[in-house]
């Protein structure tokens, strides 16, 4: 049985591996073709198991307390003693090094120092891990915390550190605090933007977008077919795609806003969504985007709510195995009369206070489709694009009064009308609506019928109008008022 070396013997064996590989450069003209490769697969084996040995050293020596004392202390003395004794990482490396070895100081972090030290995860890979973890630990759910790790760790054994930071949507979609998911989502709608054109005097004209992931799943999805290249007379299309791009693009704003009765001929959007039925219903988890080159990207339940009330949406209700329970049609959505309806009582966004012309506003569902809502104009109303983002976050009712729609503005309402109108059936188990919370973490406040409620031509019907301070939390872009403190975010823990 051979005896386990011991380290003076395994220093001597690496010092003799490192003379064998100094000037092997000058030796590789002797070598046949077949054996480069075989090379190429030893060395890089030689790399990863010296970069696993040159964490463990140091690892061991802060678990001894031999390294970290004498240097000043903290992370930055441990990174110095870490470029002092391998050169080789003072371009760079030293830190995600430090950054594992004093997580591996932490239970938590118990198998990121196992696979590292076996030589199983590179040390940047592993570093990685430990930030993205840290990143997301304090928005997720207490169970979920160990199977983010693991999930984590997989990637970092087979995937590059961006396909590591890939993940974290689908983390915190799958495992984070009900309506973390959504929040992002919301927060990254906020910085989308369309620049005014730049012209350099030749003719042309730049703009600058930013898009988050709903307007880049739409946009895709109403382009992709459009851009494709199109051949003529058996040529092959030699525009390039950035052109192609460009035209479609064009092709579909010019569908949009031309058509033979004024109403839009074509869908904003053509997506297909898949989503369980209870995350659906609960506003938890995310959707998921199919049939497009968008397939994977991960969209928020809240958004599929608003952009399924005039988007070409196909819902795809899962049940619990899986199985399909309801593929929804296009029948859920307006029609062109009763669009054109809509513009004639409402004339504008119904949003206290906006004027944005009718041709331009969705048609929002006051009864949502997916709550059994009914596709009526006695539960419509126009809302623009901002406003009808604001009315799906903050949950905002509204209701036709007198041919005048009427919002009640409190955070939360549409939840109270809707287990309201559920008790009423004697159906509140079936549906109870969720409570939810605000962008700061404080719990909406259900409303009540006299509460808060304005016209959409701005006359206050209620006891409290919107403009009180006790009844604005929020603005009316869904934003919070200037003077409202933002709450530190909680510090981490693993």
């Amino acid at each position: 049985m051979a005896r386990t070396p011991t380290l003076p013997q395994r220093r001597q064996a690496v010092e003799a591996a490192c003379a064998a590989m100094e000037g092997l450069a000058a030796e590789l003209w002797n070598a046949q073709g077949e054996e480069l490769a075989p090379l190429m697969e030893l060395f890089d084996r030689v790399e990863e198991l010296a970069a696993a040995s040159r964490f463990a050293v140091v690892n061991e020596g802060v678990e001894r307390g031999d390294v970290g004392g004498s240097t000043g202390g903290g992370t930055a003395g441990l990174q110095r003693w870490v470029r002092d004794h391998a050169p080789s990482l003072r371009a760079g490396g030293s830190a995600a090094v430090v950054t594992v070895v004093e997580a591996a100081q932490h239970p938590r972090f118990a198998a990121v120092k196992e696979a590292v030290a076996d030589a199983v995860v590179p040390v940047g890979n592993a570093a990685c891990v430990v930030e993205e973890y840290r990143r997301i630990a304090h928005r997720l759910k207490p169970a979920a915390k160990e199977p983010v790790l693991t999930e984590l760790l997989e990637r970092a054994k087979v995937g590059t550190r961006t396909e590591i930071r890939r993940l974290r949507p689908a983390l915190i979609a799958r495992y984070g605090v009900d309506g973390e998911f959504q929040c992002d989502q919301d927060h990254l709608h906020q910085a989308t933007s369309l620049s005014q054109p730049h012209g350099d005097g030749s003719g042309l004209f730049e703009y600058r977008m930013v898009a988050d992931g709903e307007a880049k799943a739409a946009l895709e999805a109403a382009i992709q077919a459009l851009s494709a290249p199109r051949p003529a007379d058996g040529e092959p299309d030699q525009r390039p795609s950035r052109q192609r791009r460009f035209e479609a693009l064009l092709e579909v704003v010019r569908r949009g806003v031309a058509s033979a009765d004024g109403v839009p001929s074509t869908p904003k959007a053509q997506l297909m969504v898949t989503m369980d039925l209870p995350d659906l219903v609960a506003r938890t988890g995310a959707g998921t985007v199919l049939g497009s080159s968008m397939t994977g990207d991960l969209i928020g339940p809240e958004t599929i709510r608003r952009i399924a009330c005039g988007a070409g949406v196909t819902p795809v209700v899962l049940g619990g195995k899986g199985e399909i329970l309801d593929l929804g049609r296009t029948q859920r959505l307006f029609s062109a009369a009763q669009i054109r309806a809509l513009w004639l009582r409402d004339q504008h966004c119904t949003f206290p206070g906006c004027t944005v012309p009718a041709a331009w506003c969705d048609a929002h569902h006051l009864w949502h489709w997916v709550d059994g809502g009914p596709t009526d104009l006695d539960f419509a109303a126009l809302a623009c694009d901002a406003h009808h983002t604001v009315i799906h976050r903050k949950g905002l009712h509204g209701q036709v009064v007198d041919g005048k729609v009427v919002w009640d503005l409190t955070p939360g309402s549409y939840d109270h009308w809707l287990r309201q109108r559920l008790a009423a059936a004697g159906d509140l188990a079936a549906g109870q609506a969720p409570a939810r919370q605000r962008d700061d973490g404080s719990p909406f406040i259900d409303s009540t019928p006299a509460q808060n409620h304005v016209r959409g031509d701005g006359d206050a019907k209620g006891l409290v109008p919107y403009d009180r301070p006790e009844a604005r939390s929020y603005d009316v872009w869904g934003q919070l008022d200037p003077g409202t403190p933002d709450e530190p975010p909680p510090p981490w823990h693993p």
